[in-house]
């Protein structure tokens, strides 16, 4: 059978092949560029495919059989003009192409000029730092906080020696009070009026010390040396995490001190109360502005903070962090870092329950 392609380059050639099961018996290429014409050469033949003649009786008559092809090589012949045929001269015959030749390989994709994937990589890194510039100097100020810390450090506990870090408020991501009370059952029969007379809310006590995990539930530890502790999610409002601490600390005549703290940004809150009194409290919180983000640290009763081991630096209680309030809580009594990990700690779990009736 002839089969006659036109490649995609422009080329036109023909060659004999006997097919199989209507298709190529082996690949075929174009003669030119080496494109791979096995596809076309395949549509060829089942466009071509002819019917069977019929005789003018009707009968159909069997179409003669074109002598076998050696399945080894295929006869292409390029579609060029055509040299004048005389009687003594035959037609030249094409040169013959192996058909089972490998496919050429596909080309690759255009890779980028170096300069050019310099210069992206350039841009992607000047957007992610300009990115961080506009969230702010905050991630520097962190630096700065960090070598303050570890100044402060440096200096000393006020009593017991050098420190690693803060060793009573080294809790975060959540609200805490420290109460001055040998009896926590009494601290939670204090929350439980606090609850009922001043925000008009039940408070369920439950016998088994569990962990805090959503908003309205509270834990509350057992006494170490002579601090109960009250710990609440982060989603503790302020103002009412606040006036726990005034109520405990003024009911029982005692000290009170209350903290906050968010790991992520490190902002705080810490109070110190004694006999419902606020004697001070700090804060640090995060202002953010158009291009940077500033920490702004407040502060009331500097005098106690100065009274109970504070030491202002140049920039005064704008510098004041938390091993500051840490050091106070240890001049204070507070003393929860000697707790033994393998010991099981003992407490209740409070969880508000609704409105009071």
């Amino acid at each position: 059978m002839e089969i006659k392609v036109l490649c995609d380059c422009g080329t036109k050639f023909k060659f004999d092949v006997e097919p199989v099961n209507g298709r190529m018996p082996a690949p075929v290429f174009c003669p030119a560029c080496s494109a791979d014409a096995t596809a076309k050469a395949n549509a060829f033949i089942q466009s071509a495919a002819p019917a069977a003649p019929v005789d003018p009786v009707g009968a159909p008559t069997n179409p003669p059989v074109p002598p076998a092809m050696a399945p080894s090589r295929l006869r292409i012949n390029l579609n060029r003009p055509a040299a004048p045929e005389t009687a003594t001269e035959p037609a030249a015959e094409a040169p013959i192409i192996p058909p089972m030749r490998p496919a050429p390989p596909a080309r690759a994709a255009k890779g980028k000029h170096p300069v050019v994937k310099v210069l992206g990589t350039l841009l992607t890194v000047a957007l992610v730092i300009f990115g961080a510039w506009r969230v702010g100097s905050k991630w520097a100020k962190r630096v700065n906080l960090v070598a303050q810390v570890a100044s402060a450090i440096g200096e000393g506990s006020v009593e017991a020696g050098e420190s690693e870090g803060a060793k009573n408020l080294w809790y975060d991501d959540c609200a805490a009070l420290f109460i001055k009370h040998p009896d926590h059952r009494a601290v939670a029969a204090a929350c439980t009026d606090f609850w009922k007379t001043q925000l008009h809310k039940n408070l369920s006590v439950s016998e088994t010390l569990e962990p805090s995990e959503s908003a309205g539930e509270y834990e509350l530890i057992a006494a170490h040396n002579g601090y109960v502790r009250i710990i609440g999610t982060h989603d503790w409002p302020v103002a009412q995490h606040e006036a726990l601490a005034k109520h405990l600390s003024q009911k029982f005549g005692t000290m009170v001190f209350e903290w906050r703290s968010e790991s992520f940004a490190d902002t705080y809150h810490f109070a110190v109360y004694d006999q419902g009194t606020r004697k001070f409290h700090a804060q640090m919180e995060i202002k953010m502005t158009k291009d940077d983000a500033d920490e702004i640290v407040t502060t009331e009763g500097d005098d106690f903070a100065i009274a109970n081991g504070y030491k202002p630096g140049p920039k005064g209680f704008k510098e004041f962090n938390v091993l500051d309030a840490d050091k106070i809580t240890q001049r204070l009594g507070l003393k929860i870092w000697d707790e033994k990990e393998e010991v099981e700690q003992k407490g209740l779990f409070l969880k508000e329950s609704g409105p009071a009736r």
